[in-house]
């Protein structure tokens, strides 16, 4: 709020004391919700010597006060950017604080003292930012909302006690403000009786509101805060990696029913690809960030990841449909074909994600009947249509191919000279990337063995080695990594695949189990994009069949021979999905850019409603509405308290209002009406400034309503009219923006 220039002892610890109510209120509050703290006593401390600080930068004989707490922010900032700040703890001090209010209070705990510092800080800078200028409908606005943010959060009525300070602050800058400053108490008061009723689990809470509270809290969540560990997709789950940290190994796989497959040919489902290889096992490092896949903001990144612009040469292939219904709750993990171009959900909450190694994922685990629809261009490793495109596009430029090479092409340099040899072997003469990854996949299914009752490898040995060398026999996962690894060597860029196998019955309909758990191998092609090949035999008489020709829609499954896999058991329970902690939040992104895998999150404002993929089956349609009604609600509120408009409709009082709209205008130019000065001192003690700037005088305004305001004489509101428009023309966009608001939020008599 607003001071004289003459500061007094009595003014200046007012002050002080506002700024430590409203810090202590926010900052206690926010404490007790993130941290177990018996003690508060610290955190008090620490806002009495922050808001004595303050109070002090204030009493400086400077113009700007505000420069000095923002410039010590920046200076912060930078030093962090640097490399001398702590940002790493910054970040888990807020991914913390996101787990702590979510009901996780110990997430917040190994970062007490630092969460006192920066609180405290935070809050305070925010006190003394409000309470130093004539902000008092921000300021109750701001805190009743932090606090209601926190209530709603929650759930803890207990608070209303750490509250308190914060409200008695309040009431001393009202005391100590002007009547049409108050305008913001009517929707605070209706923030606060909803902050109350939306408590869940209480006896006053109503059930509609209730609900109200749980979907917007997972709203904000899945779309701006989704930074939980969640659960990947792992073929140790399904039984095809028995030694966990390293491949091979005899393979037992699960017989429980996954998911129902509707589709017109035998698919491959992608679940999660990895891209570096260490000689005992594979491994992802692209994927510690997570993106919202309907933001707008990543949207190149997100075409370049699932190749929604590749092939860049139009194809006459058609676009085919699938669609996967759970029958077994599994992990947050989606499985779609190659070149996916749209994908529908189907099911609630189902909001879509995805990381660099491109995984599809959502926000919480699927369960048994979640549904997606997926359509995607069928390109078939050995096909003529498949061959023609790719030979189409290798003379196409693809700024995306270097970036390609650098992932996917890594190999740990013990790789022995046999493997060498054998990938020189394998490729052959032939002379393209793609038909050389074709005699390498046809070169494994005709060598080599299935097996699933292999031996253990030995401790330290090479795993393709082993499988290529020494045993010569084993399943997927032996298959898929010999095969990325010989592409690599051969110059190709691949990596390593994990998913599901998924082949029709006649009726066009799959029962995928986790015996259909698979591994196999992704190669990049120059402005083709990526293509699956699998290196695994189909069976003992086609292990090294011919892929030159297009495959009938409903093809042989490639899965083991019959005598290898035993009868899926739809009555096996399903097991526990391994746990895969996602790593750090993305900058931006909400690193997931959220936390993930990240973000932000960034984060980024609610999805489009249109998307070519990932918008949820049931879209918060009534939030849509809200926003949308909040919206126009404020248009016409702005519209409704425009002066010129305010004066058509009173015309009787239209000298005032226009008069009170100039000095507005005037009073963001630094020429504010002093309360003591009468119309004629300020209109002449404006006139020099105004004159200055080609502006004109206030003079005849003034001479015509104090006639009017003292001595009942008609005004002519003409040239108020003139004078303020020609103001408000000269005024920036933002001045007039922030003054429409400004009457927006104003109830109650207008000046």
């Amino acid at each position: 709020m607003s001071r004289p220039r003459e500061e007094n002892i009595k003014a200046a610890v007012m002050q002080c004391f506002t700024v430590l109510l409203l810090s202590l209120g926010l900052s206690l509050t926010t404490l007790k919700a993130l941290l177990p703290l018996q003690a508060l006593w610290p955190a008090a401390l620490l806002c009495v010597l922050f808001s004595l600080a303050f109070e002090g930068l204030y009493l400086l004989p400077l113009k700007k006060k505000w420069l000095l707490p923002v410039g010590l922010l920046a200076a912060l900032g930078v030093w962090g950017a640097l490399g001398g700040g702590p940002v790493h703890t910054v970040i888990q001090l807020v991914k913390a604080a996101f787990l702590a209010l979510r009901g996780i209070p110990d997430a917040a705990a190994p970062y007490a003292d630092t969460a006192r510092w920066a609180v405290c800080l935070l809050f305070t800078l925010l006190a003394a930012a409000l309470a130093w200028d004539d902000t008092l409908p921000l300021a109750v606005f701001a805190v009743v909302t932090i606090l209601a943010l926190i209530f709603i959060f929650t759930f803890r009525e207990s608070l209303l006690l750490y509250a308190l300070p914060a409200a008695v602050g309040l009431v001393l800058m009202m005391a100590q403000g002007r009547e049409e400053r108050l305008s913001p108490l009517p929707l605070a008061a209706v923030l606060a009786v909803l902050a109350f009723f939306l408590v869940p689990g209480k006896p006053q809470a109503v059930p509609q509101l209730e609900k109200i509270s749980t979907d917007i809290r997972q709203f904000i969540e899945d779309y701006l805060l989704f930074n939980e560990f969640r659960t990947s997709f792992n073929l140790a789950s399904e039984g095809y990696q028995p030694l966990d940290e390293r491949l091979g190994g005899p393979a037992e796989p699960e017989k429980h029913t996954v998911m129902e497959v509707t589709a017109s040919r035998t698919l491959l489902l992608k679940g999660k690809a990895y891209n570096e290889y260490t000689g005992l096992n594979w491994f992802d490092t692209l994927s510690s960030r997570r993106y919202l896949y309907a933001s707008p903001r990543f949207t190149a990144l997100r075409e370049e990841l699932f190749d929604l612009n590749r092939p860049v040469i139009a194809g006459d292939l058609q676009p085919e449909t699938v669609r996967v219904r759970l029958l077994n709750d599994g992990t947050t993990t989606l499985f779609v074909p190659g070149h996916t171009r749209t994908l529908q959900m189907e099911s609630e909450r189902m909001v879509l994600y995805y990381n660099l190694a491109s995984e599809l994922f959502i926000t919480r685990n699927l369960q048994a009947g979640d549904s997606y629809t997926v359509t995607y261009l069928p390109y078939i490793a050995g096909s003529r249509a498949t061959a023609a495109m790719v030979e189409a596009c290798a003379a196409q430029a693809d700024a995306h191919y270097s970036e390609i090479e650098e992932n996917y092409l890594k190999l740990p340099r013990h790789i022995q000279q046999e493997i060498f040899d054998i990938a020189a072997k394998a490729a052959g003469s032939a002379a393209t990337p793609y038909e050389k990854a074709l005699n390498i996949m046809r070169y494994l299914r005709k060598n080599y063995k299935y097996n699933l009752n292999v031996k253990e490898p030995p401790e330290g040995v090479d795993f393709v080695a082993w499988f290529l060398i020494g045993e010569k026999e084993g399943y997927c996962t032996y298959f898929a990594t010999a095969m990325t690894v010989l592409c690599r060597i051969a110059g190709i860029p691949a990596r390593y695949v994990t998913g599901y196998i998924a082949a029709p019955d006649q009726t066009g309909i799959a029962v995928v189990t986790g015996q259909q758990a698979h591994a196999w191998t992704e190669i990049y092609l120059n402005g083709f994009g990526w293509l699956a090949l699998d290196a695994t035999p189909r069976t003992d008489g086609d292990s090294g069949g011919d892929d030159s020709s297009d495959p009938p829609a409903n093809g042989p499954t490639p899965t083991p021979p019959p005598s290898s896999t035993p009868t899926p058991d739809p009555g096996t329970p399903t097991p526990a999905p391994t746990t895969a902690p996602d790593e750090s939040p993305e900058p931006e992104p909400p690193q997931d850019e959220s936390l993930s895998t990240p973000t932000p999150l960034p984060q980024d404002a609610a999805p489009p409603p249109a998307d070519p993929l990932g918008s949820p089956a049931q879209p918060f349609w009534w939030i849509v509405l809200l926003l949308l009604a909040l919206i126009l609600l404020i248009l016409f509120r702005c519209l409704w308290t425009e002066p010129l408009r305010r004066a058509g409709r009173k015309p009787d009082q239209a000298a005032e209002i226009l008069f009170a709209a100039i000095a507005a205008l005037l009073a963001r130019r630094g020429l504010r009406r002093q309360p003591q000065e009468t119309l004629h001192e300020f209109a002449a003690r404006v006139q020099a400034p105004l004159a200055e700037s080609r502006l004109p005088s206030l003079q005849p305004l003034a001479d015509q309503l104090g006639g009017k305001l003292y001595g009942n004489h008609p005004a002519d509101p003409a040239p108020f009219r003139r004078v303020y428009e020609t103001l408000r023309g000269a005024a920036k966009p933002w001045t007039r923006f922030s003054l429409a608001l400004k009457r927006a939020f104003t109830f109650g008599k207008k000046k």
